[in-house]
């Protein structure tokens, strides 16, 4: 059995690897042509010394301290006063990535093919995607599905050229009158856990019959436990999975869902709504650019979709170019972690761009000794009406490479990419040679009193630590967890770690996920100090790393931040440990997840991803895989996600997924996170 466990883990280690950052996939084996070709496309692509604006190198007397620090464009006498706890060093690293983004766009494929019939079906509303799909049963003409719906919402049933429609009827509600050979239908409510998949059968004039299924045959299974959800918390789930964008409202039925597997290889995720004082949006991730996914999957290049209230498509959002003269850059990719609507055309944004820096400071060696290195710069970015009015850059702040707990060897960092392991085969990975040193994987932010952005809240997961920015001035307030904490008064709360490289450090969060304000009011802005809440993975052993027994650290918690004491009070901490024996089901996450602390009785908590569980589970023999009360981990041992109510110690709602036998693809069984909506 021993031999058995130590194989695994070996396996773990390589089959899950693509998993460990959240993504779906490992990058695609090539042959030696194709690697060739990826050498060539990284010199293009990949910022290079001749390409990169001069950069002189900077001396402790040069580096513009907090007094002097102004932002550009402006006369120094209206900046705000520049504190901060860390200096700034801006690396202005010029980049343009437009032309590759164009043509990728233009090859993206966010609908699916329509099939040849003579019969089309369409959201009254205008949903993008809500269309007639074929049967993957093949040589079947008569079955067809919906790639989308919207539950409540009229289906406008139409001929194509000269055909018509002679009648119509519904498995659940009988005939269906057509008039002037179309109709509309509104589909019945379908419940998630027991979906009803109602049969509209046309029959059209020249006799030929088509069977229109309002549940496509793709989807995933959905298993709903829990006492029930109090009317007062009513509201809707949104998350993806297997690449179907899903809504599931608080009594257990279907919202909305889409199936968005037309992208093929690409990803497609981090999909939730967003309620602002402008309407309601709905969001999505769709990856453009898989040579720059690393093969552990952590981030991808791509842009956001964003839909009106009815779901139809409206904008198509990327990194924008930036003329400020301490961010001069091109247009770039935006990664899949976060994308915030503040209001109509109005969004706060992450990328993760390469970048060939040379600002790192003393005590850190890049290339050949000295403070050059190539990494992944986080990129935030507020635009409005098309135009930037905030960048902030990871790479301005030379303390980020230090503090790093993950990816910091920028000594052997390299824009050729380097050879990595997966499943016993050795691939190249374009993405893997720059350093990912701070991973951010969530934003938030808040107003002040005239209605402009304020604070921003970044949770950077290879920085084990929580930031917050002031976003007008660039200066950082303060630290919470990790190497460079500034904080202090949680130490009953925190745990000895190693980074990377075997360097001890004291530990708050470990690899955590999501990060929120939690005390802002209504208009955006903070009563008082921050509030927050944090959603703690508590990452396995060792820095990132998968081993058995899997171990049980998960938990969320709130945490108030005293910014004049220095200090932050942990409170209300949810274990992963409590829900597991509430549910019977396993709630570790190794990475991803969420969590939002709604009320005392509504903390609603997305379980993320376990990167040995969800990728290998299915493969591991029952038995093999287990943690204390719980003899068999594989996958689908974990729910999706879990609403609780702290007050009663009661969970009132969970979701658990299962696996389509359709779904072919490569990617680990997960949803990134899950949000709670009111509507």
């Amino acid at each position: 059995m021993k031999k058995r466990l130590l194989k695994l883990i070996a396996l773990a280690m390589t089959v899950s690897m693509f998993a460990v950052g959240c993504g779906s996939k490992p990058a695609p084996a090539s042959n030696q042509e194709e690697a060739d070709q990826q050498e060539d496309q990284t010199q293009e692509e990949a910022p290079q010394d001749d390409t990169q604006p001069e950069q002189e190198e900077t001396s402790d007397e040069d580096t513009p301290n907090k007094e002097e620090e102004t932002v550009s464009g402006e006369e120094e006498t209206d900046q705000p006063e520049m504190e901060s706890v860390a200096e700034l060093n801006y690396s202005n690293v010029n980049y343009d990535f437009a032309q590759q983004i164009a043509a990728e766009r233009e090859a993206v494929k966010l609908i699916p093919d329509v099939p040849e019939m003579n019969l089309t079906v369409s959201d009254a509303k205008g949903a993008t995607g809500v269309q007639l799909v074929a049967s993957l049963e093949e040589g079947n003409t008569t079955d067809f599905f919906l790639n989308a719906l919207v539950a409540g919402n009229e289906l406008n049933f139409t001929a194509k050229e000269d055909a018509e429609i002679a009648s119509a009827s519904s498995s659940v509600s009988g005939d269906i009158s057509v008039e002037n050979g179309s109709f509309t239908y509104i589909p019945a409510p379908i419940k998630a856990a027991e979906p009803t998949d109602e049969i509209i059968t046309v029959t059209m004039g020249d006799g030929a019959e088509y069977r229109v299924h309002t549940v496509n045959e793709s989807m995933p299974g959905m298993v709903i436990t829990g006492s029930g959800v109090d009317a007062a918390n009513a509201g809707v789930y949104n998350f993806a999975l297997d690449k179907f964008l899903l809504r599931v409202n608080t009594e257990g039925e279907l919202v909305y869902y889409r199936n968005m597997g037309c992208v093929g290889e690409l990803m497609a995720e981090n999909f939730t709504a967003q309620e602002t004082a402008d309407g309601t949006y709905f969001t999505c991730f769709v990856e453009l650019h898989p040579d720059f996914r690393n093969a552990n999957g952590g981030y991808s290049s791509g842009m956001y979709v964003v839909m009106d209230e009815n779901y139809s498509e409206i904008d198509y959002v990327t990194l924008l170019p930036n003329t400020e003269e301490n961010h001069t850059h091109g247009e770039g990719y935006l990664d899949q972690h976060e994308f915030l609507v503040m209001g109509s055309n109005h969004y706060l944004t992450l990328s993760y761009t390469p970048e060939l820096v040379s600002n790192l400071p003393e005590t850190v060696k890049g290339l050949d000794g000295g403070n050059t290195a190539y990494v992944w710069a986080g990129v935030f970015q507020e635009i409005k009406d098309g135009q930037v009015l905030h960048e902030i850059n990871t790479t301005d702040y030379p303390l980020l490479y230090e503090s790093a707990v993950e990816k910091l060897d920028y000594a052997n960092s390299t824009d050729q990419g380097i050879e990595v392991t997966i499943n016993d085969n050795a691939i190249p990975s374009l993405a893997d040679g720059w350093m990912d040193y701070v991973h951010p994987n969530s934003l938030d932010y808040t107003l002040d009193e005239n209605g402009e952005t304020k604070k921003l809240l970044v949770s950077m997961r290879d920085q084990c630590a929580v930031y917050q920015f002031d976003i007008n001035t660039g200066g950082i307030d303060w630290i919470l967890g990790g190497k460079a904490s500034t904080l202090s008064g949680y130490d009953d709360f925190t745990s000895s770690r190693e980074d990377e490289m075997g360097t001890e450090f004291t530990a708050l969060t470990y690899g955590q996920h999501f990060a929120r304000y939690t005390n802002r009011a209504e208009d955006g802005t903070l009563k008082g100090n921050p509030e927050i809440s944090i959603f703690d993975n508590q990452t396995g052993m060792g820095p990132f790393l998968m081993s058995l027994p899997v171990p049980t650290l998960t938990r969320t918690m709130e945490v108030a931040i005293d910014e004049a004491a220095k200090t932050a009070t942990v409170s209300n901490v949810i274990d992963a440990t409590a829900m597991n024996e509430k549910t019977g089901t396993y709630h570790n996450a190794s990475h991803c997840g969420s969590v939002q602390y709604i009320n005392d009785s509504s903390v609603v908590t997305g379980w993320g991803l376990h990167g040995v569980i969800d990728n290998i589970g299915a493969m591991a023999p029952e038995g093999t895989m287990k943690d204390t009360g719980f003899e068999d981990l594989r996958a689908g041992s974990r729910p999706i996600f879990t609403e609780y109510d702290a007050a009663n110690d009661t969970v009132t709602f969970e979701l658990s997924g299962v696996r389509n036998a359709h779904f072919q693809g490569h990617e680990a069984f997960f949803s990134y996170r899950t949000y709670k909506t009111a509507k």
